[in-house]
């Protein structure tokens, strides 16, 4: 081997020393001797347990990057990975419905549930956003899952995982609180920016294809009009209702989702003569990705 390459690999190798383990395809049995092994639901969530565990964590994440959510199922090799788990953090909010199964493949490991404390946003599909909605789709009542979306929802779900890494590990308890302090103030400074970057918006309204923005839209007075409801394509109506907003608002962005199929807002950025631009929910660097979601909404409200 080179002497570059050697340089290389030891530069990597300390970079996980320093960082902790995140994996979003490594088998549980890959835990660290002596660390606390970690399955989270989604790549957010093992951001955050790493943020707090730091080296004394193994983290591996059961949905991989671009996977959708809200239709993914666990494959057996998947829940290989919680058999030897010491913590789940799972989301709560009603995402994981396939729940039952992560129990079974390991009833010993503690559980976090991420939304504890949150303040979740219930709504139906039907007027979830007050544009129309009500006559194109059904009236069913659900809970938004995206509560990691909003800086001050972190806060909360940040200091839930501490309290279960602290639970299952109490001799690195001051390690996980000092680490939980200083993310909190990031988050908070976050936050901070946000607030200064929204105060003063007269506008709004911002489109969407997947409604992942609620809590975020909630945090900074904003409104989020979604194209898609409950995964579902809309119909030609209401495509032409989301145009007439886009036009009365005078909306030129359409915010897509990577995991989703980005046709529909193809389609009403051609009519109103705009752009579609990516926003990733999903992105693992958590405060650097809600900066650059700031910037952009922010900047589709001054265009």
């Amino acid at each position: 081997m080179s002497s570059g390459r050697v340089l290389v690999l030891a530069l990597v190798l300390s970079a996980c020393l320093f960082c902790g383990c995140i994996s979003t395809d490594r088998p549980a049995s890959s835990k660290e001797p002596g660390n606390v092994n970690v399955v989270a639901t989604t790549v957010p969530l093992g951001h955050f347990t790493e943020m707090v565990g730091g080296d004394r964590v193994t983290v591996a994440v059961l949905v991989p990057p671009g996977t959708n959510l809200h239709t993914f199922e666990p494959s057996p090799s998947k829940l290989a990975e919680v058999e030897d788990a010491d913590l789940y953090v799972k989301n709560g909010a009603g995402l994981e419905i396939w729940m039952e199964r992560i129990i079974q493949a390991n009833e010993e490991m503690l559980v976090v549930d991420s939304s504890s404390g949150v303040d979740l946003i219930e709504s139906t599909d039907a007027d979830d956003h007050g544009h129309g909605a009500h006559d194109f789709h059904e009236d069913i009542l659900t809970t938004d899952p995206h509560i990691w979306l909003s800086p001050k929802n972190a806060i909360i779900i940040v200091d839930n995982i501490c309290r279960g890494l602290t639970e299952v590990d109490p001799e690195n308890a001051e390690f996980y609180q000092k680490n939980r302090d200083h993310y909190l103030s990031r988050l908070r400074e976050l936050d901070g920016e946000l607030n200064s970057t929204f105060s003063e918006t007269d506008r709004k309204e911002f489109i969407v294809l997947h409604p992942s923005w609620s809590y975020f839209a909630r945090d900074y007075g904003l409104v989020q009009v979604p194209i898609l409801e409950s995964e579902k394509e809309p119909g030609p109506r209401y495509l032409a209702e989301i145009v007439e907003v886009a036009c009365e608002k005078r909306i030129t962005t359409i915010f897509v989702d990577p995991n989703f199929n980005p046709k529909s807002a193809e389609i009403i950025a051609e009519e109103i003569d705009g752009r579609v631009v990516p926003l990733d929910p999903l992105a693992e660097d958590y405060i650097e990705n809600m900066r650059i979601v700031g910037r952009e909404i922010a900047s589709s409200l001054d265009g």
